[in-house]
């Protein structure tokens, strides 16, 4: 949102996502999602302590301090400090062993082991307390109630053109499709403006017929 309200008064914003769900390893997902964030703590804090250019036992610390300080910056609640915790150990992990550039070269493998971490991780991001998010990781493992029957699996198939919407939009089909040898090309540019007038439609009625829905932020 931030880059296409720029653009429209003449700025060019750096892009902030780079497709993060087509990961392999978190250290990769990282470096996908919330890029300003990243670099930030990545130049202002993690370089000055050393970076990576020390033995394993600073490395950790290093990584610790970054990642305490990303979850007390969204918010100062034990679930932001246990979700940035949680990426300190995976990402801890993966550059002390190595077992993140070998995800890297397994597309499948590695994709999915990053998912699943992901996921859980907004569980807790997003659950509000420690109470919650074990009931709601315990729901979706199908250990609290039956996950395939009842109101949520109503709500993921009423909004199933919107979650095939979402998971397009997740992978880079349009960066491949918009390559240099189809640029230019009168059709795609059509194809492309219907489709973000098409998406600019919908969004105007799903929000429209939602109900109130507070600025996330507000809460950090």
């Amino acid at each position: 949102m931030a880059v296409g309200l720029g653009k429209m008064f003449g700025f060019h914003f750096l892009e902030n996502f780079n497709y993060p769900y087509i990961s392999r390893s978190i250290s990769e997902f990282w470096r996908r999602w919330h890029i300003s964030l990243s670099t930030w703590f990545r130049d202002y804090v993690y370089f000055p302590l050393g970076g990576s250019r020390v033995n394993k036992r600073r490395l950790i610390f290093n990584l610790f301090v970054v990642w305490a300080l990303t979850g007390l910056w969204h918010g100062a609640s034990w679930a932001f400090i246990g979700w940035g915790l949680m990426f300190f150990f995976l990402i801890a992990f993966e550059k002390v062993t190595g077992f993140g550039k070998l995800l890297e070269k397994l597309p499948v493998l590695g994709n999915l082991y990053t998912l699943f971490f992901v996921l859980l991780g907004w569980v807790l991001f997003r659950a509000g307390g420690g109470f919650h998010a074990v009931n709601y990781l315990l729901a979706m493992f199908g250990l609290k109630s039956n996950p395939f029957t009842g109101r949520d699996t109503y709500i993921v198939i009423e909004y199933s053109f919107t979650w095939i919407i979402g998971i397009i939009g997740c992978l880079p089909v349009a960066r491949t499709l918009t390559q240099e040898r189809f640029s230019g090309k009168t059709i795609l540019l059509l194809f492309k403006w219907a489709f973000f007038a098409f998406v600019l439609l919908l969004s105007m009625v799903l929000i429209n017929g939602s109900n109130y829905n507070p600025f996330i932020y507000f809460n950090f």
